[in-house]
């Protein structure tokens, strides 16, 4: 269970979004749709403090940061390590290999020997297709091939919540189809592991979340099943959103 009380976050006076509240349940899949800058992305960035929330809590079962309180650097990373993100930019260390850049996590973080990380490493490798590339440097990829190299890094992690932030944002669209494809499966295959997903790829959303919630204005507007928000929208601001998209997708 993730429950998110009183949340805020602001940028040199700019509020982003203000005193959020939200549960959710422990192997939901929720997407976060919403225009470009209402703050979906800054949310995300606060679950692992990538960026720290002015004020409001944030609990993973047992584990809670609590805005403005003094907590240690133990502390912090234990509740870092109940998430785990795949970015828009994949973030990947050029100098290191595909294998090196799945291992540097279990190595580092999680202390694992180097024959326990290279276990997990190329089955995590394997399930996204990319096993035969262990060996290659990111500048040896495609941006498909790179993004599935981070969702494999992310995996291997085995965090108990997978952000997914705009996975296939910096790809061509002949590249989308793959990272969505191996998404898919990971999504099947891992049915409880929680996941939030921050998409713009709306087919996609209606396929694999079990709740929509449209953001914006800082907030949450709505939310529902796929099926409620994407058929049957009730918010005047999530009908003029969706009405950009091609309804034939959802009919």
């Amino acid at each position: 269970m993730i429950k998110i009380s009183g949340l805020s976050k602001s940028f040199h006076n700019n509020i982003i979004f203000s005193d959020l509240n939200l549960e959710i349940a422990a192997g939901e899949i929720v997407a976060i749709i919403g225009p470009s800058g209402a703050g979906k992305s800054t949310l995300l960035r606060c679950l692992n403090l990538l960026e720290t929330p002015d004020q409001g809590s944030i609990e993973f079962d047992q584990v809670a940061y609590q805005a403005g309180t003094k907590t240690s650097r133990a502390q912090l990373t234990n509740f870092r390590q109940q998430t785990t993100m795949v970015f828009q930019q994949f973030n990947l260390f050029r100098q290191k290999t595909v294998l090196e850049n799945v291992l540097e996590g279990l190595l580092v973080v999680k202390k694992l020997t180097r024959s326990e990380a290279e276990e997990i490493a190329l089955e995590k490798l394997t399930l996204v297709g990319l096993v035969d590339h262990a060996d290659y440097y990111p500048g040896q990829l495609s941006g498909g091939q790179k993004q599935r190299v981070g969702i494999a890094r992310a995996l291997a992690m085995n965090s108990s919540t997978l952000l997914l932030d705009e996975p296939t944002s910096a790809l061509d669209s002949e590249l989308v189809g793959e990272v969505l494809e191996t998404l898919h499966q990971v999504v099947l295959q891992n049915p409880d592991q929680t996941v939030i997903l921050i998409s713009h790829e709306l087919a996609f959303v209606q396929q694999v979340a079990t709740r929509v919630l449209f953001f914006d204005q800082g907030g949450i507007l709505e939310e529902g099943t796929p099926e409620q928000i994407f058929k049957n929208p009730q918010n005047e601001r999530t009908r003029q959103f969706l009405s950009r998209f091609n309804q034939q997708v959802f009919s």
